[in-house]
């Protein structure tokens, strides 16, 4: 996306004191799968976890470096400022880099996100774009893993399909979610549950995700 370097400078604001993101308690699943999930914490542990049609998904970082936020498992977008137009707004780039199922990709835009802080942020359509390229609203779209092709497929949210409550702001952002997404130019729908995250912006550059 064209502004990534410009909004990777802004994780110092205190936008990006993220804890950990942490999704409803559905009991959707089953529980030796949600034992897998990290707890729900607001700490800053840097943890981040969901079921995905009954799969675990949470992040792993790639074979790149550090200093390469193409390898990094999970990633903090942002911007605090009403700036260009389009207000403030944050998001989360979510990625399992070793084997990507079932998803290679997540992203979560939270419109408002330093102006709101806590509360319940309903997700609306997505146009399965990031960053300044998004529509100015709640989002979530993610590319899936569909055994039935043996590849994998994008799906995103639509309006009233599920909502994100942050629980924690500051430093650390903490919260839950869940939902429904739909396949794109399609009618398929997919359930993510259980959702969660704990996120310290301070720390997240030197955590790994293996």
């Amino acid at each position: 996306m064209k502004s990534k370097t410009f909004l990777l400078l802004i994780l110092t604001f205190p936008l990006w004191g993220l804890g950990v993101f942490s999704c409803s308690k559905d009991n959707l699943a089953p529980e030796d799968t949600l034992a897998k999930l990290p707890p729900e914490t607001q700490t800053g542990a840097n943890t981040f976890g969901c079921v995905i049609n009954g799969q675990v998904f949470y992040p792993r970082d790639g074979a790149s470096s550090l200093f390469n936020p193409a390898g990094r498992g999970l990633i903090l977008w942002g911007d605090p400022s009403v700036s260009m137009g389009i207000g403030n707004y944050g998001e989360f780039e979510v990625k399992n880099l070793q084997d990507g199922k079932p998803a290679n990709t997540m992203i979560i835009h939270l419109q408002g996100l330093d102006q709101i802080k806590t509360g319940d942020y309903v997700w609306r359509d997505s146009n399965f774009q990031s960053s300044i390229d998004g529509l100015m609203q709640n989002y979530v779209h993610a590319k899936i893993f569909d055994s039935s092709v043996n590849g994998w497929r994008y799906y995103g949210s639509y309006e009233n399909s599920g909502k994100i409550t942050i629980t924690k702001y500051g430093n650390i952002i903490a919260g839950t979610f869940s939902g429904k997404l739909r396949l794109q130019n399609g009618t398929g729908v997919i359930e993510i549950s259980n959702g969660r995250f704990d996120i310290n912006s301070t720390t997240l550059s030197t955590t790994k995700f293996p």
